[in-house]
């Protein structure tokens, strides 16, 4: 996948767990929180939209999210679905249990974190 497809699916990502809270909030309309975080993860894929495709910290999640289909001692799409799993996890708590981060960095960064852990537990298997 070329960068410019992996960054549109990113925010696609974002975009989708956005929309999500919109049934959220027709099951309790009275939670502030669930439209704080709609807006939360609109204003996160604006911020992600508007990153050059120079930036260094996206290009290297880029980067260590296509490592994952090139890891071995592991089955095929395994290492993927483990971090794209958490990754949904993260989205879904982003601004209701988790407060949104500060910057799209921050983001990116604790994405990074995810990956790297999955990497990290796919090259350690024996």
């Amino acid at each position: 996948m070329d960068f410019q497809s992996w960054k549109a699916g990113l925010i696609s990502e974002i975009e989708i767990a956005a929309e999500g809270r919109a049934a959220k909030a027709f099951v309790d309309p009275a939670d502030p929180l669930i439209e704080k975080s709609q807006k939360a993860l609109y204003d996160l894929a604006e911020q992600l939209r508007a990153l050059p495709p120079d930036h260094a910290p996206l290009k290297a999640l880029f980067n260590e999210e296509t490592e994952l289909g090139n890891l071995m001692r592991a089955r095929v799409g395994e290492p993927e679905g483990r971090y794209y799993g958490a990754k949904e996890d993260l989205l879904a708590a982003y601004g209701i249990d988790h407060q949104p981060y500060e910057s799209v960095d921050q983001f990116l960064c604790v994405l990074r974190d995810r990956v790297d852990e999955t990497i990290s537990e796919f090259r350690l298997r024996a």
